[in-house]
């Protein structure tokens, strides 16, 4: 498959009846691992492979050392890989745009992006359009459909009760509106609320492993949910941690 039929595939691994379980990975190895254990797609995770070099997740590793293991990945699987590209590399829209076009050049089909900011706390919603809009046109211009995974994060930053519910559709749907195809809501774990975002959001909405509370996949299934990532728990399974 060349990367425009990789990325056709990815999207439509999205939706339906079927939720994705999307293993991540961080070097060669452990995505030639995940491909042979029968993984379909493959992400990397930024903070498996930030520890792995010896630097906290956050955009702790620079750019072009990401696009390095990016590129190592795609060039050593035959399946498709979606980035983990942090806050999305940049200070301006210009600089987004910029990133997620080195990392399509790398061999990626799809990106995650997340609001949050160094030093704390959420991106401004219509900043947070303005990067989408900007990594939308990435994929335009080099002829790639990527799949934007936008993430949501006041649950992960500790938000509970209504005003983070609330904060969480209104970005949600923003992200949507903004060229996004997904919002990825980590942090969470509470199923009824999981559910009662999917309805809110009214698009497709993806979460990640949490720990032992984080809901089976049968019912993540049922709630709406279009996929589950497993973030750095396969690195910190092998480390034992």
């Amino acid at each position: 498959m060349d990367q425009k039929e990789k990325a056709k595939l990815f999207r439509a691994m999205h939706g339906g009846d079927r939720l994705l379980v999307l293993p991540n990975c961080w070097d060669v190895v452990s995505a030639r691992t995940l491909r042979h254990a029968g993984a379909k797609a493959i992400a990397t995770a930024s903070a498996s492979i930030s520890w792995a070099r010896g630097v906290p997740d956050g955009e702790g590793l620079g750019l072009a050392e990401m696009l390095e293991v990016v590129a190592l990945v795609c060039a050593n699987v035959d399946i498709p890989v979606s980035a983990d590209m942090e806050r999305g590399y940049g200070e301006t829209a210009e600089d987004v745009e910029a990133s997620i076009a080195a990392v399509i050049a790398a061999g990626a089909i799809g990106v995650n992006i997340e609001d949050n900011v160094a030093g704390g706390g959420q991106r401004p919603v219509s900043d947070m359009q303005t990067r989408l809009a900007a990594a939308r046109r990435a994929g335009d211009r080099a002829g790639v459909d990527i799949y934007i995974n936008a993430r949501a994060d006041g649950y992960l930053l500790g938000g509970t009760g209504d005003e983070v519910f609330h904060d969480t559709v209104l970005r949600g749907k923003a992200w949507l509106e903004a060229g996004a195809d997904c919002v990825f809501i980590p942090g969470i774990a509470d199923i009824e609320v999981i559910k009662q975002l999917v309805v809110e959001i009214g698009g497709p909405v993806s979460v990640i492993v949490m720990d032992e509370n984080t809901p089976s996949l049968g019912q993540l299934t049922k709630s709406g949910v279009v996929r589950i990532s497993t973030g750095p728990r396969p690195m910190q399974a092998v480390m034992g941690c």
